[in-house]
């Protein structure tokens, strides 16, 4: 009787607590977020029952993390259904305040012994729940790509003074697998990404359109491309960001480049402002193509995030980047073909000058908000 309410008590902690990141509930927590060849764990022990269990500081010098990382190491284990240890390697380990009372957050890399699956294995968690009986740690799968989610909440138990071991067991999944799952993460996070599709769509707005009078401020959208040169141009705007953001998402990917993801964001908001401004007055008439290419460079960064744990193994990593891009490319290329009839029209109405110029407004409206936001100013 008692085992069976305290599975309903952790139940109830799942569904009311926040993710591990925002903790709000005496228990600890454990988040398994599962790529190819490695899992990674992020760990969330209230901070005053550490204190109390253990005796230790809590108060972040050097000493007291380096004390507070061996009694985490020491007791907690991984092992594969054979007995095989896994690697565990602590990648931070802090105490903060970031929701509600001060906690000890602490990042693991989970490694599998070699020719392990890297999808099942016995989590022993001994941390706290040793000293203190009444305590427990909620052991949840925050994200499993190969296995067809990213971000969901999914409880495996809770570890217990009783029970300080559970076995977690994801199934087994091939390289086609993989790929769907990817595709489907870039399809929808490019579908949610409506800063990215934004610059695309305000930088082929005035694609139908010839400049007159030279750049900005003294030129203006005035003459008409024909059909074919319209296409041929749009075409190669849609190309060019296409290569600019897979440059930056495969360069990410493969050899870690990164950036902060303040700066990106920031600057994925001044590209649509400056893509609103050029559909109203041209201010690089013909050079969209560029401006796309080198502007997708940026955005790719920021679809770079998304993908910093697709796996260790070279063979799972790039396929998984193929998926995702895939994804993007084919919601990207289903929005433009969802436009092209507006963009082809819009040129021949009697009010064109107007609508292209609120269209541009609302653009370079939303544009300053992302900005002031993504700089601190809001």
């Amino acid at each position: 009787m008692i085992d069976r309410w305290r599975w309903v008590a952790a139940l109830v902690l799942l569904l009311l607590s926040a993710p591990a990141a925002a903790h709000l509930t005496p228990n600890s927590e454990i988040r398994l977020d599962f790529a190819p060849g490695a899992v990674t764990a992020d760990v969330v022990v209230p901070q005053s029952e550490f204190g109390y269990a253990t005796g230790l500081a809590t108060d972040n010098t050097p000493a007291s993390l380096a004390a507070a990382s061996r009694y985490l190491l020491a007791h907690m284990a991984v092992a594969s259904p054979t007995g095989a240890r896994w690697t565990v390697a602590l990648r931070r380990l802090r105490f903060e305040t970031i929701a509600g009372p001060p906690d000890l957050h602490a990042s693991l890399v989970l490694v599998p012994p070699p020719g392990a699956s890297d999808r099942a294995f016995r989590f022993d968690w001994r941390v706290i729940t040793g000293e203190v009986p009444t305590h427990f740690a909620l052991l949840v799968v925050g994200g499993d790509l190969v296995g067809g989610t990213a971000e969901q909440r999914e409880l495996v138990g809770a570890l217990t003074a009783a029970r300080p071991s559970l076995m977690v067991d994801r199934g087994t999944v091939g390289l086609p697998s993989l790929l769907a799952s990817a595709f489907r993460l870039g399809a929808r996070h490019i579908a949610e990404g409506t800063d990215h599709l934004l610059f695309l769509l305000a930088l082929l707005l005035p694609a139908p359109l010839l400049a007159s009078g030279g750049r900005w401020p003294r030129g203006r959208w005035s003459g008409r491309r024909a059909t074919r040169a319209t296409l041929r141009h749009l075409a190669g705007i849609v190309t060019a960001f296409t290569l600019g953001h897979s440059t930056t998402l495969i360069a990410a990917a493969l050899f870690g480049a990164r950036l902060p993801a303040a700066p990106v964001e920031a600057g994925i908001a001044f590209s649509v402002l400056v893509s609103a401004v050029h559909a109203a007055r041209p201010l690089f008439p013909g050079r969209e193509a560029v401006v796309a290419a080198l502007f997708g460079l940026v955005h790719g960064l920021a679809f770079a995030t998304t993908i910093a744990n697709f796996g260790l193994d070279l063979a799972t990593r790039t396929t998984a980047i193929l998926g995702f891009n895939l994804g993007i490319e084919a919601v990207q290329l289903l929005v433009v073909l969802a436009a092209l009839p507006l963009l082809m029209a819009l040129p021949r109405l009697r009010n064109a000058a107007a609508v292209r110029l609120v269209l541009a407004g609302a653009t370079g409206f939303a544009a300053l908000v992302w900005l002031t936001q993504r700089i601190g100013l809001a």
